[in-house]
């Protein structure tokens, strides 16, 4: 469930309702016309439309409590994409109905309306056609497994074949999606989601990708490494290994790099974690690897991209690439499995 949460309210009688919303959701912070200021409320800065500017830079879920048409048109200037917009809520002042505006599937306003709705005892308005069709939706599918949909227009297309009752195929192998089981619709398949990390996936039917964060790379470098040539090293394997950048989910290294310019630039990059050891963790499980004198007296370990990559992964899973060497840079590519990936 969202963390952080406002109510934008515009009467006496919204505001009540907004306190009331307050009593479930304490860290919640409250607007108000300036008018109508009380204990307990901020005011609405300047007009409604452009203070939703603010609102939807600062919060995940906004929960306005006035009419659906003020709050569209307060919106729409400031709606980008599904992937990104806050989840946005409309209730009647007298709490009768909440309805679910935007952001219904990613954003969590589904969710927030139906929890809302009970705590308050409205009646919830849900509106997307899988939900109401009791049928899965690819977003919904990614965001609760945690996988990063390919494209989100892919995405859309394959959730339409669902709801208009078309066959749609599903490529697991690993078992990411757990007991998912698609509606056994009719006739051949018209789409497919295929769960994967790699760059080549099969393209004779509209399909959209799933791809797991499970890759974990291992890095070793001399100080002051180029972030230029870093990156275009790490690129270089990651394609010879045919990986979507997009399943990385680590850089990982030895603690004296954690302020490695290089490292945490290509981080930001493939907008992944950073793992860094201390030597004495690294050298519990140096002995599996190659390693060298020379790393050691720099470092205090014989190795470092292969056993960090092996302790980020958990010890279980495999190398896709155990050392990769260029110029002063050592690569380690290691793969994990659904189930070990999970429990992190």
């Amino acid at each position: 469930m969202k963390q952080s949460v406002a109510t934008i309210s515009i009467s006496l009688q919204g505001n009540q309702l907004a306190r009331e919303i307050k009593q479930h959701f304490p860290e919640a912070d409250c607007f108000t016309l300036d008018k109508w200021k009380a204990e307990g409320f901020r005011p609405i800065e300047g007009k409604l439309s452009q203070f939703c500017q603010q609102l939807f830079q600062n919060y995940d879920s906004l929960i306005f409590i006035m009419a659906t048409g003020i709050v569209v048109r307060s919106i729409a200037p400031w709606i980008q994409d599904k992937t990104s917009d806050p989840a946005v809520l409309v209730l009647d002042d007298a709490g009768k109905h909440a309805i679910s505006l935007l952001s219904g599937h990613l954003g969590g306003a589904n969710e927030l309306t139906n929890q809302l709705a009970n705590l308050i005892g409205a009646h919830p308005v849900i509106t997307t056609a899988s939900d109401v069709n009791q049928l899965p939706s690819v977003d919904l599918l990614a965001q609760q497994a945690g996988l990063v949909i390919s494209s989100m227009e892919d995405a859309k297309v394959v959730t339409a074949c669902l709801v208009n009752r078309q066959a749609v195929e599903l490529c697991d192998p690993d078992n990411w999606l757990g007991a998912v089981e698609l509606p056994p619709f009719e006739g051949e398949p018209a789409a497919r989601i295929i769960v994967s990390n790699k760059t080549t996936i099969p393209a004779d039917l509209p399909t959209v990708q799933l791809i797991p964060r499970n890759i974990y790379l291992g890095i070793g470098c001399k100080k002051d490494s180029s972030p230029e040539e870093l990156w275009a090293f790490i690129e270089q394997q990651l394609e010879q290994l045919q990986l979507d950048k997009r399943s990385v989910a680590a850089i990982c290294s030895i603690e004296l790099k954690s302020s490695e310019p290089a490292i945490l630039e290509v981080a930001k990059k493939l907008n992944c974690d950073t793992k860094f050891y201390e030597a004495e963790a690294l050298q519990t499980v140096e002995h599996l690897f190659e390693g060298s004198d020379f790393v050691k007296q720099i470092t205090g370990v014989r190795s470092v991209s292969s056993p960090a990559a092996y302790l980020a992964g958990g010890q279980e899973g495999e190398f896709l690439l155990q050392k990769a060497r260029q110029t002063g840079m050592t690569l380690s590519v290691f793969e994990t499995k659904q189930y070990q990936c999970k429990e992190k």
